[in-house]
């Protein structure tokens, strides 16, 4: 509880320099808990992630077993934590668990908030779920298992990263790392678990729930480019916000891109930014307009889903023409004619690498001339806006493709001996804590939240990255993940973390007694699982 209160205590924000704090105070409390660090500080891993401006790091440490073993448990988490924006009044209290508790009385809260907050069972505050608890559960664990090395089974390695909530920056950061390790220090990676609170990635009332996998995400993009005109002359042009509608139209909430496996599903495709990108107010047809979304996977690859999106495009274009057609001929206008083209990202590059023959030196220094803006989505973005003012063409298409961040999918298939041997481990933790403690637990396939288990290795085919790298602006320069040593791990994967409701609003709020009277003893259960 000391721990939990301290950590929640840094405003660790995702891209802040609170992050910046929240890593250094991690290593300085694995170093005051864990003397034995002071006398292997190669065992103390402090981690810079590559050309970050902010300079944070991944910060964690490795307890060996004194049995003498390569079998290695992975326990992760991430110390980056939302903004507390919308805490209103209290925004002041909102990183003082105890304090923003108190305050919370006599608020006029929702009858289950109100509820919770009476019981004295729950603590409120920012990160104090997402995912405080977690890590400071896992530092306890690691104290308690350097100063009984004889008692551990096996090498348990700590890992907290940064920028989770964000896009991920530090567990991208940590897929180096980990091969680093594997590979010079012998480590046999049996199994990593994450401490993500079960409620953000499922929720099933009145249990708590393990997961064996992740879904994974995506974020496609229609760059529509059309032909400006006057608005006065509207019918000698076409709209690149109209080509962008009808994309929407067919894009969001489309059921035929909703996944299912066993019962369990994903979301359909959300539209997160829709908007024509002009830099200023004009009265002629917008020539440029962009729209994206959020789009979850459970088995479908990138390369399906770019045919997927291609097929999409093209029966938006066709649309929008004829709507086109079909209000110049009732309004008694002629119209120009246009054909549908649709374009992928990659194919579009190559189209204006025909006349660029650069470009690829071109996209790295436009790159670097971006790199003041801080969001991965608005530099690619302006990236796609400099690159189409070398597309000679001039035709209107749409291009699709890609935006970052990517989070491959992972799936417990069952079909080899350390996927079983995770089941095998869940299955252990959920009668430990039936039999022990009275708790129902469930077993979700899924984590329905992004998390960073996508970065535990890939199993898919090496040309879905390729497909990812080929159609995504500004791959390698501004957004990257380093797939080669991602293809080196094959790391299973579980979740199972402190129970708690509302992450990432103001009523956030941690359920202690599970929290940190099971969950802690359930977590050690299944590290030495691995190895009984």
């Amino acid at each position: 509880m000391e721990l939990l209160l301290e950590l929640t205590e840094v405003p660790s924000v995702s891209r802040t320099e609170g992050e910046v704090r929240m890593g250094a105070f991690i290593k300085e409390k694995l170093l005051e808990r864990i003397p034995g660090l002071k006398d292997t500080p190669k065992d103390l891993l402090w981690h810079p992630l590559p050309n970050d401006p902010l300079k944070r790091h991944v910060v964690g440490a490795l307890v060996r077993s004194a049995r003498h073993t390569a079998d290695t448990v992975i326990l992760t988490g991430h110390y980056d934590v939302v903004d507390v924006a919308d805490f209103g009044k209290h925004k002041s209290l909102a990183f003082s668990p105890l304090e923003y508790t108190k305050a919370l009385h006599g608020e006029p809260l929702e009858h289950e908030v109100q509820e919770d907050l009476l019981s004295g069972d729950y603590l409120f505050g920012r990160g104090i779920m997402d995912m405080k608890c977690g890590l400071a559960v896992e530092m306890a664990l690691l104290e308690k298992f350097a100063a009984n090395p004889s008692d551990l089974p096996v090498n348990v390695l700590f890992l907290a990263v940064p920028d989770e909530e964000d896009s991920s920056e530090g567990m991208r950061a940590a897929v180096s790392l980990l091969v680093e390790l594997q590979e010079k220090e012998a480590l046999r990676y049996l199994g990593a678990i994450l401490t993500e609170p079960s409620s953000a990635g499922a929720q099933v009332e009145g249990k708590e729930l393990i997961f064996f996998g992740t879904v994974g995400k995506l974020m496609p993009f229609f760059y529509c480019i059309g032909t400006g005109a006057h608005v006065g002359q509207y019918y000698r042009g076409l709209s690149a916000t109209l080509l962008a509608s009808f994309c929407n139209q067919l894009m969001e909430a489309n059921p035929d891109l909703v996944e299912e496996v066993g019962g369990e599903k994903v979301p359909p495709p959300a539209c997160l930014y829709f908007r024509d990108l002009r830099d200023s107010y004009s009265v002629t047809l917008p020539d440029r307009a962009l729209v994206y979304y959020n789009l979850l996977t459970l088995r479908k690859y990138p390369a399906d889903i770019l045919k997927e999106l291609k097929k999409i495009a093209e029966q938006a274009f066709r649309q929008a023409l004829d709507h086109l057609a079909d209000s110049a001929k009732s309004a008694g206008f002629a119209a120009d004619e246009f054909s549908p083209l649709v374009l992928t990202f990659e194919e579009y590059l190559t189209e204006i690498a025909r006349e660029n023959p650069d470009i690829k030196s071109k996209i790295r220094e436009i790159a670097s001339e971006l790199a003041n803006i801080n969001d991965d989505r608005e530099r690619a973005i302006e990236l796609l806006k400099r690159l189409s003012e070398r597309d000679f063409s001039r035709k209107p298409k749409i291009v699709v493709g890609f935006l970052p961040p990517w989070y491959p999918h992972r799936e417990n298939t069952r079909e080899s001996a350390p996927d079983l041997l995770v089941a095998k481990v869940a299955q252990k933790v959920m009668d430990e804590a039936r039999e022990k403690f009275g708790t129902e637990m469930e077993i979700k396939e899924f984590f329905g939240g992004i998390c960073d288990l996508s970065y535990m290795g890939y199993k898919g085919s090496a040309f879905d990255p390729f497909c990812i790298a080929a159609n995504m602006p500004g791959w390698g320069s501004i957004y990257r993940v380093a797939v080669k040593d991602l293809m080196k791990l094959d790391i299973p994967v579980l979740n199972i973390g402190p129970s708690g409701k509302d992450p990432h609003k103001p009523t956030e709020r941690l359920y202690l007694p599970f929290s940190l009277e099971v969950f802690p003893a359930l977590l050690e259960k299944a590290v030495k699982s691995f190895k009984e």
